[in-house]
């Protein structure tokens, strides 16, 4: 008998019947497994810990990385009151923990970023908000305290306190993180000791110092709530929840919104919507404003001559899109090349590739294959990134984070699928180079707790360093398989072999496979069960794959670029007593620590059963 075998994976769907699909897709029930660029699925990898563990039940509401304009790498978080940036090493000092910029922040409304750069200082500029009527300012500015005297300090390393950051002009005031205490300088900028400090009380040699936050109060105007803020062509835009104006600040100065009379390009504008800003964006040379649940602007510049002056119009039109297609929130709009892919109020993954193109058409739909999912998730405070050629997006509330691929083959044609959902503890996400060899991770950062984590990081979940041991959390994986009927619906089949074919670890003595015989398994259900430790199953080791033998626009979703080292190719058949059925359905699962395994092929030497179906005539 000829064994008719999955030798691959397409992907996962939910929105067509499990008993109706191509049974290489995976279906509803799976989870924390995943498809890689081989066309095999295997378990997802597990998240390992940044920094110290911090048990307050305070969620990481925003993270990002600001890659400076002087080539600092600053990965920064937000959660309750507190915007964080982790340190790594700075001027020779080794910190490696999450370290205070600034505390008292609102502890509800989201705090939104965005860079300027500032010609007065030289260096770009990390502005944001957080929902009150102001624009928050930080330059980056950290140092190491060497010495200190009556009226300076000296700073560690060789570079100038300038060269790290700290302000030449304008507000020269900074905090010893400790303490939390503020100290003004009044030169030494250009060398690596600040002078004019009244008083140094309280400094100790290794004291971590941050330059100050400035305020700008009342801007763009007074009791304006600014929820959005976005740089555009270095002019600040600013947005609200609470009213249809959108401000455009001067490109010179983020705190000027006020045009001339004509208004000259570069100059401030105020923008009227018709609903409360969602989301600020832009697409090429064109900023998208997103509006309620159904709208999206673009915004129009127009050079005029005024007399002698070349003057400049700003208007915006509105695009023709659906009902319900405008943007979720601002954290889920994500720029992609040449295209900007958002989550929509439907809900559903969209696209725009060119606002040009929009007039009476819908922006393409991504989530269509998994629509009952997109439907029965609750999106609230969902956070999307782009990783190696994947969209993310995380569901906070449920703790899960949902992935959709994107592969292109040698002659450029691109193919897309999703992943099941991971089950994980996320709701923000940020890219971090730690300088370790590495490059960019991605990194989740807690739903629940002040915590970030490494994503896709070793074979458990909660995997801590030698020096904060935790126990380590079992990854709950299901790659449960579309039902099988053979192409013959209304007969009777059977079989007595199924053969799997896959990678494993010998730690990995517990794979089973569950099969399920007819729908739910209602004619029955029987578990058999795959050893890692079983030699007589395996043969030599996996494989690596090296860079250089595999095309970077395909690389795997997450997880392990390569398998285990100690994993092993295995192939097995199980032997079964025959009994009939119109469908089957194969389930690989494991709920447990330190496990790899993965699926290359799978099936039985089905045939036509000699029995026929009389139960079900009527």
């Amino acid at each position: 008998m000829k064994l008719s075998l999955a030798e691959e994976t397409f992907g996962y769907q939910t929105a067509q019947n499990e008993s109706n699909t191509d049974f290489r897709y995976l279906v509803g029930g799976s989870k924390n497994v995943m498809i890689d660029f081989q066309k095999k699925v295997k378990i997802r990898s597990g998240y390992t810990r940044l920094g110290v563990a911090n048990t307050a039940l305070t969620e990481v509401r925003n993270a990002w990385t600001w890659i400076t304009s002087t080539g600092q790498k600053l990965p920064l978080r937000v959660y309750d009151d507190e915007m964080e940036v982790y340190l790594g090493t700075v001027d020779g000092y080794v910190v490696n923990s999450w370290t205070r910029v600034v505390n008292a922040l609102s502890t509800t409304e989201q705090v939104r970023h965005a860079t300027w750069f500032d010609t007065t200082e030289n260096i770009d500029q990390m502005l944001f908000v957080q929902g009150d009527a102001n624009i928050y300012k930080w330059g980056g500015g950290v140092a190491i305290v060497s010495s200190i005297t009556g009226t300076t300090i000296t700073k560690t390393g060789t570079t100038t306190f300038a060269q790290n950051r700290f302000y030449t002009s304008g507000s020269k005031t900074l905090v010893c993180v400790r303490t939390g205490t503020e100290y003004t300088y009044t030169g030494g900028e250009s060398t690596t000791t600040l002078t004019g400090i009244t008083d140094t009380t309280g400094l100790q040699a290794n004291d971590i110092l941050v330059q100050k936050v400035v305020t700008n109060s009342n801007t763009p105007v007074a009791s304006h709530t600014n929820n959005y803020i976005y740089n555009f062509e270095n002019q600040i835009v600013i947005g609200s929840d609470d009213d249809e104006e959108v401000y455009l600040a001067q490109n010179s100065n983020y705190t000027d919104f006020t045009p001339s009379s004509p208004r000259e390009a570069g100059e401030g504008a105020t923008l009227t919507l018709d609903s409360p800003c969602r989301g600020i964006a832009s697409l090429g040379s064109t900023l998208l404003l997103f509006a309620g649940r159904s709208s999206i602007f673009k915004a129009q510049y127009e050079q005029i001559a005024v007399g002698t002056t070349l003057a400049e119009t700003l208007k915006i039109k509105k695009l023709d899109v659906g009902v319900n297609q405008g943007a979720w929130n601002q954290e889920t709009i994500v720029p992609v090349g040449n295209s900007l892919i958002y989550l929509t109020c439907e809900p559903a993954i969209r696209v725009i590739e060119n606002p040009d193109n929009l007039t009476g058409i819908n922006p393409k739909t991504f989530s269509n294959p998994i629509k009952p999912d997109f439907d029965a998730e609750d999106w609230d405070d969902a956070f999307a990134i782009w990783y190696k050629n994947t969209y993310y997006i995380s569901a906070p509330d449920n703790s899960r984070l949902y992935s959709l691929n994107f592969m292109e083959d040698a002659d450029g044609k691109v193919m897309r699928f999703w992943n099941p959902p991971f089950v994980l503890p996320v709701r923000a996400m940020s890219l971090i180079d730690l300088d370790n060899g590495n490059g960019e991770q991605l990194y989740i950062h807690s739903n629940s707790v002040p915590e970030s984590y490494l994503a896709f990081d070793g074979a458990s979940d909660g995997q801590y360093d030698s020096m904060d041991v935790a126990d380590k959390i079992a990854i709950d994986a299901k790659a449960v398989f579309a039902y099988n009927n053979y192409k013959n619906r209304g007969v009777l089949k059977t079989f007595d072999e199924y053969y799997v074919e896959g990678e494993i670890t010998p730690s990995t003595t517990d794979l089973e496979l569950v099969i399920k015989y007819d729908y739910e398994g209602i004619t029955q259900e029987i578990t058999k069960t795959i050893d890692g430790s079983n030699d007589d199953i395996l043969e030599g080791q996996v494989g690596f794959n090296s860079l250089a033998q595999q095309s970077l626009a395909v690389n795997p979703l997450g997880g392990f670029l390569n398998p285990p080292t100690d994993s092993r190719k295995f192939r097995c058949i199980f032997e079964i007593a025959k009994e009939d059925f119109h469908e089957i359905q194969a389930t690989f699962q494991t709920n447990d620590t330190d496990k790899y395994w993965s699926i290359l092929a799978h099936g039985a030497n089905a045939e036509i059963s000699k029995r026929k179906p009389i139960n079900i005539k009527i």
